[in-house]
């Protein structure tokens, strides 16, 4: 991405008029200005964001992953009672029966859950009981997880080596799907680093690694963890309001940043700002956002798609 100090033009285009996001500038070379509909403002920082290298490029994954909030029309759609007699089996049956959606729906509430501390890996319904008992014949699960002192791997050393055996065994299923940037913080990162982060605060990064730890304990969940997590994660849509931002995505090639939600039918654009050394005529703008938005669409299509053939080879009832 070209990087410019000086004043640039600033080209604002609205997607929809159904939008928190008033205003939305790109001002300095690092920082985005947002206001929202309630007059609150905020700032971004574009290396904090999640960048676009090439949103054309050919599709190799199961799914097209952009880390994005939940939106109100999200919340608006997701009701019901996180306590419920129903009996689940996989955590994807249990998140999938109260908030809908699809593979994206599930991972990103989930992180926003974690994000936001609606959901912990060492809450109480978290935490195995110390027991001598051992199971005969012995079993790959119980050689996995004796050491865990959670139902998923939360130390960095167990949750590594759980990677790496998941790895070696061609077995990481959604991992697969998750940008190489929340593979590569959880894979160099100590746990003397992991508590650092909690202590500072940043708990984005800390959702980050959380996320993968979820994903590779999910086999190993009993019923009360699989209705916990479910629980905590509906609690955290539910609990929907004009504080929640929309995430800022970077599409590099198009010099572009776009405000971005989560709805029913997957990513939804609020609104794009375009930053440039050189004037962006609103024809260029007009052509450059829908471009953009044909993307976003595909990638709404791809994802809808791809969860159909894929639903119930792994987390399957």
């Amino acid at each position: 991405m070209k990087r410019t100090i000086l004043t640039v033009i600033i080209t604002i285009y609205s997607i929809s008029i159904f939008t928190q996001v008033s205003e939305m500038k790109w001002e300095l070379d690092y920082q985005i200005y947002m206001k929202l509909a309630n007059d609150s403002n905020y700032v971004y920082d574009i290396r904090e964001a999640f960048h676009v290298i090439d949103s054309k490029q050919d599709i190799t994954s199961d799914y097209i992953f952009y880390p994005v909030n939940p939106g109100q029309e999200f919340a608006d759609v997701v009701s019901g009672d996180p306590i419920t007699a129903t009996k689940y089996t996989t955590l994807w049956s249990a998140l999938h029966a109260k908030i809908g959606g699809g593979w994206i729906h599930f991972i990103n509430c989930i992180a926003y859950a974690l994000e936001t501390q609606k959901l912990s890996l060492t809450a109480p319904l978290m935490q195995r009981p110390q027991t001598k008992w051992k199971p005969k014949p012995m079993t790959d699960s119980y050689k996995r997880t004796s050491s865990w002192e959670y139902y998923v791997p939360y130390s960095q050393k167990n949750a590594q080596k759980e990677y790496k055996r998941s790895l070696s065994s061609d077995n990481l299923n959604d991992l697969h799907s998750l940008p190489n940037s929340y593979i590569d913080i959880f894979l160099n990162t100590s746990q003397s680093q992991y508590e650092q982060l909690i202590k500072k605060g940043e708990f984005k990064n800390v959702a980050k690694i959380d996320l993968v730890k979820i994903i590779l304990g999910a086999k190993y969940l009993g019923e009360a963890q699989i209705t916990y997590i479910s629980n905590a994660v509906l609690g955290a849509v539910l609990a929907y309001s004009s504080n929640m931002l929309p995430s800022v995505i970077i599409f590099d090639e198009f010099e572009a940043a776009a405000a971005m939600s989560l709805n029913a039918d997957g990513y939804k654009i609020e609104s794009i700002v375009y930053k440039s050394s050189s004037n962006i005529n609103d024809e260029e703008a007009s052509e450059r956002s829908r471009e953009i938005s044909q993307i976003v669409t595909k990638i709404n299509e791809y994802n809808r798609n791809s969860f159909k053939q894929s639903l119930g080879n792994y987390y399957k009832e």
